[in-house]
């Protein structure tokens, strides 16, 4: 018989006006691409559209790791939202998708306040 492990919850999420700020953990790997990608699939269900992913606490990444955020900005696109994201300049997610030109998909903050203020949005409270 299978035993099925409770799911690991990989980010956390806040809401603030329209957008559902998502703070990823300290891993995006192929370990837990799969429990991100179940908590953003159910965002988008829930009729979340717009989306500010904080990448800053990521420290390990692997060519796996990242299809939970491109889906995110597939699905987001459909029903005209938007994925951005907050990335500091030499975070390890930043350099891969510098180094494979995904950062031309997102706008990239520097930091969560930054991204706040270029969307218009106030970072009191958050």
């Amino acid at each position: 018989m299978y035993r099925l492990e409770p799911e690991v919850k990989t980010a956390s999420v806040e809401t603030l006006r329209d957008f559902s700020i998502v703070t990823v953990g300290e891993r995006m790997d192929i370990f837990n691409a799969p429990s991100l990608m179940a908590q953003l699939n159910r965002l988008v269900a829930d009729g979340a559209t717009h989306f500010i992913v904080d990448l800053t606490a990521v420290r390990v990444v692997d060519a796996d790791g990242d299809y939970p955020l491109l889906h995110l900005l597939k699905c987001a696109q459909e029903v005209g939202g938007s994925v951005h994201l907050v990335c500091p300049v030499g975070n390890p997610i930043r350099v891969f998708y510098e180094m494979m030109r995904l950062d031309t998909l997102f706008e990239i903050a520097e930091t969560l306040e930054d991204a706040l203020v270029n969307l218009e949005l106030s970072p009191e409270g958050v």
